[in-house]
């Protein structure tokens, strides 16, 4: 591989890798069995034969263009067409399961956007090498391809899922406009027409600088530019990959090589390598993330076209002060979310107005560049050692300086946002707020300091404080005061505020008269002078709807100010979730 952005040398080379994976026997590619903690039920399984990886594949070797890699392809291909569920009258008709191991049936609950994923491998396939593929395999794709279309209008998922509704639109849209069906054409249209005008409303995606869902929504879009011939679309397109690239090249700290948050769904808060190449292939090797032998390849980025715009690429290589304030969901009502990121050269710091704590969230999340490399500091709310997903997270942030409360919910999910959802209390062994300092940590230090810590990165400061923090009432035995402790857990640097641990036993939150924590997260650089003091507020008040707390604080840099209701509630933030 002479050149790391030959993507024809690149995509051989991501084969070869897999050349030891593919199972002759079932037509199929192995792999390690990961589990996101839902959907997929199999248990003590170590390898599994997974649907998407193998069509991925087969498309791969079709893309090579190599005639002696056909019939593998085309054996893997009727594999997965047969994996489908065909029967129009089945709940599950025109989707897949994840893996060969697992039927639909046994899966809990099975994954409808497999439909969408699935079916725009099998449609690209066709668009690139139908005139390769036997005539009777031709006619079962096409036939698999119009099973998913009617999965996907069945559901009719709607415009607020970015990834799901440009899938949806891919498949239907092409498949309408490559075998002409008028009906799935039209449906199509319609459908990124929904989702073009929904972006619109913000500028955003609901998904909010998403590095996984930015990155997926760049990749289908490119997706449908390369292959229609629609004029709507192609407008469509543009316009939302300018958007998409704007948010990730205004959201990129160049001194650490992160997308600084707050992130609406992430799944690693240190950018995966694959999240690296694929931004130093879109930016034509101006990042140098990845040496030649070491660089991930992706099958599905293909012959996509996929590249950030020229007006864009500074904003990739500037380490210099910048502020990233934005509304990013609003409803039919009026109510909003926003999001702030600061940066600076030496770190990152961003914060969500209003979410929930689930996994997938990074609501307050800072990156800095430290002595040994990168550092990151995310807040976290443990369940027995699992992300808790109810409880609601609200911040106001003025450049480093970030004012933070956490309140219980009583309607919230446990380890997901909607698929387990609390009534009143959970079983727990232990509940606590942590803030997660993970990274190069050699000469990090961290110092307790006026009911919090102080935790030195190189020249930077993180100064966390606790200002406010009640569990009180009922029959429900939490640690009423507690104070924030700091915790060294394996290799990452934890401050905790621990709220129980002890005996398993159910938390009533329906008991407790208060229930609320406020404190302030403070990132500066340490330039050996004092700063002005700091100034905070903390009142309790009777509303109309009960008590509430009010938390001010006075900076240099602003005004900052919270009002939390005390007691445990329904959760208003969970409008607008995923």
């Amino acid at each position: 591989m002479n050149n790391m952005l030959d993507e024809q040398a690149l995509l051989r080379w991501r084969l070869e890798q897999l050349e030891n994976q593919f199972s002759p026997v079932h037509s199929m590619i192995r792999e390690k069995y990961t589990t996101n903690g839902y959907h997929t039920a199999l248990q003590n399984v170590e390898q599994v034969h997974s649907i998407r990886s193998s069509i991925e594949y087969a498309q791969g070797l079709l893309d090579t263009g190599l005639t002696d890699a056909e019939d593998r392809a085309f054996a893997v291909i009727r594999q997965i067409v047969s994996l489908q569920d065909h029967d129009p009258a089945s709940v599950t008709y025109g989707i897949w399961s994840y893996y060969l191991e697992e039927p639909l049936s046994s899966m809990r609950p099975p994954d409808w956007n497999w439909a969408d994923f699935i079916g725009k491998v099998l449609l690209t396939t066709v668009i690139r090498h139908k005139h390769r593929m036997p005539a009777e395999l031709l006619d079962r794709v096409r036939e698999s391809v119009f099973h998913a279309c009617e999965s996907i209008i069945r559901r009719n998922m709607g415009p607020h899922y970015t990834n799901i509704a440009i899938m949806g639109s891919f498949v239907t849209l092409l498949a309408g406009e490559v075998f002409q069906n008028p009906r799935y054409l039209d449906y199509g249209l319609q459908k990124f027409e929904a989702f073009h005008q929904y972006a619109s409303r913000t500028r955003t995606f609901q998904e909010y600088n998403s590095p996984t869902y930015t990155k997926v929504a760049i990749i289908e879009l490119s997706r449908i530019r390369s292959a229609t011939r629609i004029g709507r679309a192609l407008e469509i397109c543009e316009d939302m990959l300018n958007l998409a690239w704007e948010g990730v090249a205004r959201h990129f700290h160049a001194s650490t090589g992160q997308w600084a948050g707050p992130h609406s769904r992430c799944y690693s808060t240190l950018l995966p390598d694959a999240a690296r190449a694929f931004l130093q292939l879109a930016l034509e090797g101006e990042l140098d993330f990845c040496a030649p032998a070491d660089m991930f390849y992706d099958l599905e980025w293909y012959n996509l076209g996929i590249s950030c715009p020229e007006s864009y690429r500074a904003l990739f290589r500037e380490a210099a002060e910048r502020e990233v304030r934005e509304v990013y969901y609003r409803s039919e009502d009026g109510y909003e979310k926003t999001a702030v990121t600061y940066m600076t050269t030496r770190y990152a710091l961003g914060s969500a107005s209003k979410e929930v704590m689930w996994n997938q969230r990074r609501n307050l999340l800072a990156y800095v560049d430290g002595p040994g490399g990168t550092v990151y500091a995310a807040l976290r709310m443990l369940h027995d050692g699992y992300d808790f997903s109810a409880p609601v997270f609200s911040a106001e942030q003025r450049k480093g300086n970030v004012l933070c409360g956490l309140q219980l919910s009583l309607n919230g999910g446990d380890t997901h946002i909607g698929l387990d959802r609390i009534d009143g209390g959970i079983q727990a062994e232990d509940l606590r707020l942590r803030l997660e300092i993970v990274g190069s940590l050699d000469g990090v230090t961290a110092n307790a300091v006026d009911g919090g810590a102080v935790v030195s990165i190189g020249g930077v400061k993180l100064s966390l404080r606790g200002l406010y923090t009640r569990f009180a009432g009922g029959a429900t035995s939490l640690v009423q005061n507690p104070e924030w402790e700091i915790v060294h857990s394996g290799d990452t640097l934890c401050l905790d505020l621990v709220l129980y641990s002890g005996e398993r036993r159910r938390i009533d939150f329906t008991s407790l008269d208060e229930a609320t924590v406020v404190f302030t997260l403070s990132v500066r650089e340490d330039e050996g002078r004092d700063s002005s003091p700091d100034s905070f507020f903390v009142t309790m008040s009777a509303a109309g709807n009960g008590e509430e707390v009010t938390a001010s604080w006075s900076t240099e840099d602003g005004e900052l100010a919270l009002n939390l209701r005390l007691k445990p509630d329904m959760v208003e933030a969970l409008r607008g979730q995923d």
